[in-house]
């Protein structure tokens, strides 16, 4: 089907007005991606991030040439009052097909090659190394003190900085008109868009992603992001902690994280969209320990994924306070969940050997402790700062750059981590191997249109 042709089936979709609204929308999607300004980091999400709870898109078409990013975002219109809360998802959705349509021509691939290639690697299963079907809801910042931890921690000490992402499920046209007798499958996916038309209601699972040193909550919006496009209500923190105000032990660190598990299901906002006996735990370097200690005690928590973990160091050598998360993985290997490690080779004295995310892969559990999901290790030239969003000048300093792109070395974790959670939280009728190919797979042929070499990433063995 030529593009022409194409782009004529979806507006036939659409009334005489929307198919004039999508004309305009079309004009200025082209406009925006032949604008030098349309630019951006591969790493990061499209769409909007308010304090008042605006709606990112989760669903987005992704180019890798260059940086060049298009996406399908804020295409709703208002409507009339007198419109049905169904109507106006319907309208929105078709929209957003028309737009997709559109993008894709002005693109330059409107002979439908790449379409149908999409749609033939789609159907083997969901690909995780892309935006997942739900929109993304940041929700306004909020506040919590871990009551819990007196005497541990005292006053502003026990205070944490929480930023929250939900997600959130648009009605598709096909959904409001099932084939009768036809049962609507809750749980089984085989591709984006299916996934979309069946996307389940909340309560969703819950991942933590627990921050490194003295690093704000904030600088893995990007892997939070890719996550809460997929179904997962996504919460990021920061404790008050400073270099010449104090700092909390890991012990603390960890009865801190434990105690968000529960106040994410008692939180009046949070609470209806999550599943709190459903939680995984993302943690990247001191972060990561304090996630594998806190995941060793507590029973909610399903998964985990490591992100260049650090155990005990010079810089926190072994004592009161400061236990090794390694010789407590060794010592309870059935305790240890299903697991995900994420290393850089550029890791320096940040990362130093030995207590590295080498050593937490080979503490990992085998057979069957394993709990039916072996661990899945990988190594990439990536720098200990490079797994965060933007790192300051004087992180940059401190620790050696990797031979990645950093956005690369995101994107290899976002599409890791929700592979990984896929597997063990909502697995479906793929094997891990067969989840982990595709997913490898795919990030190798972003890699290649990116310009981007792909052998800098080993699995660990």
């Amino acid at each position: 089907m030529s593009g022409h042709v194409a782009q004529d089936a979806f507006a036939r979709g659409l009334t005489p007005r929307s198919r004039v609204r999508s004309s305009r929308r079309h004009h200025r999607a082209v406009r925006a991606s032949s604008s030098p300004s349309s630019s951006a980091s591969s790493s990061r999400e499209v769409g909007r991030d308010d304090a008042a709870g605006d709606d990112d898109d989760g669903v987005a078409l992704t180019r890798f040439d260059g940086g060049a990013r298009a996406s399908t975002s804020d295409v709703s219109e208002d409507t009339d009052a007198s419109e049905s809360r169904a109507m106006r998802s319907l309208r929105g959705a078709v929209h957003r097909r028309a737009v997709l349509a559109s993008v894709v021509l002005a693109s330059g691939v409107g002979d439908g090659a790449w379409l149908g290639e999409r749609r033939a690697s789609a159907s083997a299963g969901p690909d995780y190394a892309l935006p997942g079907p739900y929109r993304v809801r940041a929700l306004p910042q909020l506040e919590h003190t871990c009551s819990k931890c007196f005497p541990m921690c005292v006053g502003l000490s026990c205070l944490s900085r929480i930023r929250v992402f939900v997600p959130k499920a648009d009605v598709e046209p096909d959904a409001l008109f099932p084939v009768l007798g036809k049962k609507t499958p809750a749980t089984t996916r085989t591709s984006a868009s299916e996934a979309l038309r069946y996307a389940s209601e909340p309560p969703y699972p819950v991942a933590i992603i627990t921050p490194g040193f003295l690093i704000d909550g904030e600088s893995y919006s990007s892997i939070a992001r890719r996550l809460c496009s997929w179904g997962y209500v996504v919460v990021m923190y920061t404790k008050t902690e400073s270099v010449a105000g104090g700092t909390l032990d890991d012990e603390v660190s960890a009865a801190i994280l434990g105690d968000l598990i529960s106040w994410v299901d008692s939180d009046v906002t949070i609470g209806p969209y999550a599943n709190p006996d459903q939680v995984y735990l993302i943690g990247h370097s001191r972060g990561g320990k304090i996630s594998m200690l806190q995941a060793l005690r507590d029973e909610r928590v399903k998964a985990i994924a490591l992100l260049d973990p650090v155990d005990n160091t010079v810089y926190a050598p072994l004592g009161p306070g400061f236990p090794s998360a390694l010789a407590a993985m060794k010592a309870n290997p059935a305790r240890v969940p299903p697991l995900l490690v994420v290393g850089g080779v550029y890791g320096g004295e940040c990362a130093p050997s030995g207590s590295n995310y080498a050593e937490f892969f080979a503490a990992s559990p085998r057979g069957v402790a394993a709990k039916g999901h072996d661990a899945w290790g990988f190594s990439c030239g990536a720098g200990h700062f490079d797994f965060i969003d933007e790192a300051t000048f004087v992180q940059k300093v401190i620790c050696p750059d990797g031979s990645m792109d950093p956005s690369v070395t995101r994107d290899l974790c976002a599409a890791l981590v929700v592979a990984h959670g896929e597997r063990v939280l909502r697995p479906d009728e793929s094997s891990d191997a067969e989840t982990l190919e595709r997913t490898l797979g795919s990030l190798r042929s972003q890699f290649t249109d990116r310009g981007v070499a792909f052998d800098s990433v080993h699995k660990l063995k």
